[in-house]
Parts: structure tokens; C-alpha cells; sequence
């Protein structure tokens, strides 16, 4: 969708947005390709958007917990080389 920005800070901070979006998006792509993973960026952040995070209240105690981790999940993370979610 189209993005009207007329104000030149605004405009500038969607530049710089868009250009560490595509850093990020090539260092995952070179990462993933270094360990010889077929998944693309985007592939990539699909499967690991699936983790989830909960918080649970009974009363007066509050639980927590991530989802448990894929198989595939964990080797994007060791390809990534960013620590898994506790």
C-alpha cells in the first residue's frame, strides 16, 4: 500500500526502515545460504513466526512458556546463529 509521508523526518526514518529491512533480509539470506539451508528469509520467518508465548493467570500465580521448538525451527536458529527462545 502506498505510504504518504510530507514531513522530511518522516520520510527519512521510512528510508532508513526500508534500508535496515534489507540488510537484515540479505544477512539472513547469507547466513542461511553459509549453512546450506534451502529456506529463503522469508520461509525463514514464516516457521519461526509460529513460536508462541504465553501467559497464563490462575489466581493469584502467573505461569509462562514458549511453544515447543520444531526441528526445523532449531536449525534456523543455529544457521541464524541466534540463541533459541527459552
Amino acid at each position: 500500500a502506498p505510504v504518504h509521508h510530507r514531513l522530511p523526518d518522516r520520510i527519512r526514518a521510512h528510508a532508513m526502515i526500508c534500508f535496515l529491512a534489507l540488510i537484515l533480509y540479505r544477512v539472513m539470506r547469507m547466513r542461511l545460504k553459509a549453512k546450506g539451508q534451502s529456506a529463503s528469509p522469508r520461509t525463514a520467518l514464516d516457521l519461526l513466526a509460529r513460536i508462541q508465548r504465553h501467559t497464563t493467570h490462575i489466581g493469584t500465580k502467573t505461569f509462562t512458556g514458549t511453544s515447543r521448538s520444531q526441528p526445523e525451527q532449531l536449525n534456523l536458529f543455529e544457521a541464524l546463529n541466534i540463541p533459541k527462545p527459552a
